[in-house]
């Protein structure tokens, strides 16, 4: 509960506002029943006679009350009553509002920490896990968190001040009466502690499985297109099923320990209570109390041992809070991406330098890239190719810092990417990906995504420049056209010239295309390379195409080809043609598959 107090700190005035407010209201809320102990006692035992219990117990008769003094002393007593009552309504009133905020503050403040921490998190820890896992683990700390502390204010907290409140009353009456409502709370609570550790293992499993679950399911309905495309939905309809029903079992085992905790808590409560009504009667039989005060403490004893019967629900919350906040931390402690301490300032990009650098995969035998160098300047356009398994896509996570060198390094103008910020770095980038990411909404709305304060002028000449002209004219609303989450209204070509739009929205210095033309038909492709092909052109970036097509690169200033990680070739596409090598062996085989299909 360490974190849960960290997270605290910042409103502990409010929260101390909150507690004060909620003894007060506790405080007056008790003051009914004593208050309502002294009408019994002066206006229904005794109506008609005024007087004084001596140290014997016997009521000694001073006066006669007349009927006037009679509704006058009761319509006094009712209004200290409704007063009593009005202060405990004001108060509860403000302790609810105080305590929501600090609820509130608290809940977004730990969700958007969660949120930006998993944002700074190195790429590969998102590699190794389903997106849906750290939603489920930020929503549902946030749930539990605010569950518990909503209950230990306006119940746990209250009891407490009710206990001191009732045995500060009853020891001023007996001294036996105190014992036996705090040996009565401490059995209880000793009680309830044990029996509620069976229920945190449980709940402990349930929060595992429920944040599985979460990654499961939004990986699925992220696929459904091929869920659905190959009739699988009954498939994976059951493989989800499996771990709901798996849950359902812990949830129908925790409710099982959870209604024997309350019966066992319900019968232990009736007995205590019992239990002080058998010696609140001794006492009024030996004249020590009156019955008045004896109303009184019966009334405390619903007061006090009525929320108490609550503690399991609490210590339940308490359980569910612990397992969740254990989750959060795990993730908090995960280390974010190394940023230097004092970064050098880049500028802008004019030029680009990899000296030997290598990188293997966490799970790999041999690495993924090996000791690769080359040199790029602005204005130039250089590409990779090279088979499959060449290591093309983890140089491209290179490029852009989702993963970092383990041996060699990558300058940028110089500087090496451990001496600048990174964020500086990506905001001069504009990549294009094979699979094309979109989201759902309009199409001014996925390319201001990139450059929010970017004008229709400017998104009119980005989409023009990305041959998107089609695109708009067939667009019913421009713009303002909603293309659906991940672009599912558009053709493949179509999604593919949004992306390129969106990076030249940035105006990058640096532009990435990542295999953009592999995913599409020759003929969109041909127009996708054109439209690549007229960007390089300008001259106004450097431009890396990765490609596995070579059609896509034969205009790039040099081309390198990866084998197995390594640099095997380097030149333009006519040197690497008349070399007769690995890219030769590539080109020829493409040219024949073209052929072959133009054939078809």
């Amino acid at each position: 509960m360490k974190l849960l107090l960290q997270y605290l700190k910042p409103y502990k005035w409010l929260v101390a506002l909150s507690l004060l407010l909620a003894a007060i209201n506790q405080c007056f809320s008790l003051l009914d029943p004593f208050f309502a102990g002294i009408l019994f006692d002066k206006f229904i035992t005794h109506p008609r006679e005024v007087g004084f219990v001596n140290e014997q117990g016997t009521f000694i008769v001073t006066g006669i009350r007349t009927k006037t003094e009679f509704l006058w002393g009761i319509l006094g007593m009712l209004g200290i009553l409704i007063g009593v009552a009005m202060v405990s309504r004001i108060a509860k009133a403000f302790q609810d509002y105080f305590s929501s905020v600090v609820i509130q503050k608290f809940g977004a403040k730990m969700f958007t920490d969660g949120l930006a921490h998993s944002m700074k998190l190195p790429y590969q820890e998102f590699e190794d896990q389903r997106s849906g896992e750290t939603l489920s683990i930020l929503s549902k700390v946030r749930s539990d968190c605010e569950k518990f502390i909503s209950a230990f204010i306006n119940i746990l907290f209250g009891v407490f001040v009710g206990l001191v409140f009732v045995i500060v009353f009853a020891f001023r009456i007996h001294w036996s009466v105190p014992l036996v409502y705090i040996g009565g709370a401490v059995i209880l609570s000793v009680l309830i502690s044990v029996l509620s550790k069976k229920i945190k293992v449980v709940q402990k499993t349930i929060v595992k499985e429920t944040t599985m679950l979460a990654g499961t399911t939004t990986e699925s309905l992220r696929n459904i297109e091929l869920v659905k495309s190959l009739g699988l939905t009954g498939q994976e309809v059951s493989r989800l099923n499996k771990n709901t029903f798996k849950i359902l079992g812990l949830e129908i085992t925790k409710v099982k320990k959870l209604r024997s905790l309350s019966f066992i808590q319900g019968t232990f409560v009736n007995l205590l209570r019992q239990a002080i009504v058998f010696v609140l009667l001794l006492l009024i039989y030996d004249t020590l109390i009156t019955p008045g005060e004896y109303i009184s403490l019966l009334f405390y004893s619903f007061f006090i041992f009525g929320p108490i019967q609550e503690i399991g629900n609490i210590i339940l919350s308490y359980r569910e809070a612990e397992a969740s906040l254990n989750n959060f931390d795990a993730l908090m402690k995960k280390s974010p991406e190394l940023e230097p301490a004092n970064p050098k300032s880049l500028g802008s990009i004019k030029t680009l330098s990899f000296n030997k650098v290598s990188f293997k995969h966490k799970t790999a035998s041999q690495k993924a890239i090996d000791e690769i160098s080359f040199n790029a300047n602005i204005g130039e356009t250089i590409a990779f190719v090279g088979p499959s398994g060449s290591g093309k896509s983890t140089l491209m996570k290179l490029l852009v810092g989702l993963y970092r060198p383990q041996e060699g390094k990558i300058l940028y103008n110089n500087l090496d990417e451990t001496e600048i910020h990174f964020e500086d770095l990506r905001k001069q980038i504009g990549f294009v990906t094979q699979d094309t990411n979109l989201f759902s909404g309009t199409i001014k709305e996925n390319l201001l995504f990139v450059n929010p304060g970017a004008d229709d002028s400017l998104l009119t000449d980005v989409l023009k420049k990305a041959s998107c002209t089609n695109l708009l004219a067939r667009a019913e609303k421009g713009l303002d056209t909603m293309i659906g989450e991940g672009g599912l209204k558009l053709s493949g070509g179509e999604k593919q010239r949004l992306s390129i739009a969106r990076a030249l929205l940035r105006q990058p210095h640096l532009l990435l295309f990542d295999e953009a033309t592999s995913a599409l038909d020759s003929l969109t492709e041909e127009e996708i390379t054109n439209t690549i092909r007229d960007i390089s052109a300008g001259k106004e970036q450097i431009t890396i195409l990765i490609a596995h097509r070579l059609s896509t690169i034969m205009h790039a200033d040099r081309i390198y080809v990866l084998e197995q990680g390594e640099v095997a070739e380097t030149g333009t596409h006519e040197k690497l043609l008349e070399e007769k090598g690995l890219y030769y062996a590539m080109w020829r085989q493409q040219i024949g598959e073209r052929k072959k299909l133009a054939t078809v």
